[in-house]
Formats: C-alpha cells, sequence, structure tokens
C-alpha cells in the first residue's frame, strides 16, 4: 500500500513558507494557485511576483524542504512556478519643462 498524503498538511507546511519579497505566507498571499495529491506525489502551482531567477530558484527550494520535513521526506514534488509580473502603473509622460533640482 503506497502512502497517501493529507492536502491539509501540505497546506501547512506551505504555510511555513515567506514569499520572496511580498512578506506573507504562500498561502496566505495567494500564492499556492493548485495543489494536487496523488498517493505520495505533491504537485504545486504557485505563482510569485518577483521575476529573478533567484527568488524561482529558493521558493522552489523551500518548498520542496517544507513538504519533506513537515510532511513525508519520501514525497516526489513538482514546483510549478509562474511569474505573474506586477504590471507597472501606466503615467502619462510628462508635459512641460523639466523642474530643476528633481
Amino acid at each position: 500500500m503506497g502512502v497517501s498524503l493529507d492536502k491539509k498538511e501540505i497546506y501547512r507546511a506551505l504555510e511555513t513558507i515567506t514569499v520572496p519579497g511580498e512578506g506573507g505566507n504562500m498561502v496566505a498571499t495567494g500564492a499556492v494557485r493548485n495543489l494536487q495529491v496523488f498517493g505520495d506525489e505533491v504537485v504545486v502551482d504557485i505563482t510569485i511576483k518577483n521575476p529573478s531567477l533567484q527568488a524561482r530558484k529558493k521558493t522552489e527550494v523551500s518548498i520542496l524542504q517544507a513538504i519533506h520535513k513537515e510532511v513525508y521526506a519520501k514525497a516526489k514534488i513538482t514546483v510549478n512556478v509562474t511569474v505573474e509580473a506586477a504590471t507597472p502603473p501606466r503615467v502619462a509622460p510628462i508635459k512641460g519643462k523639466a523642474i530643476p533640482g528633481i
């Protein structure tokens, strides 16, 4: 009989991880978009706002470590990291003379 992991436990493990540059935990910030469990396999779809490769790697490693430590050491985990870059507000070009000193 294979191991069957509990989604609630996985969510609890994900709550221990802070989203890079966002402050809150992955579950509270809504970064975890989808979580699927098939026996001992876990698929986590996560969306972060930080586009750097370092942030994506850190997020992925944090998830693997948290689930392995908190839930099941031999879990097979797939992490799909999507970057949702915050769209910069559209700024109208400034017309007129530049103000000296700014």
